[in-house]
């Protein structure tokens, strides 16, 4: 099940939920305020900044060359 990040309007808290695929479209009450005036955010996770060799994940876990060795 994928991570989903959500700002709740009313209260104003960020929070993060894990959602069935067959259910992301369904916004989810607010842990906080328990509103359902919800909203889906933007993950920044694997984003780039747009500058050279600048970003958030930089290559695969099989080292800089990407190979197994």
């Amino acid at each position: 099940m994928p991570l989903y990040e959500y700002r709740c309007n009313a209260c104003g808290q960020n929070f993060d939920k894990m959602v069935r695929f067959s259910e992301a479209q369904k916004l989810p009450e607010c842990p906080f305020c328990h509103s359902q005036d919800t909203r889906k955010q933007i993950s920044l996770t694997g984003f780039s900044t747009g500058t050279s060799g600048n970003t958030l994940s930089s290559g695969g876990s099989c080292g800089a060359s990407g190979r197994f060795t």
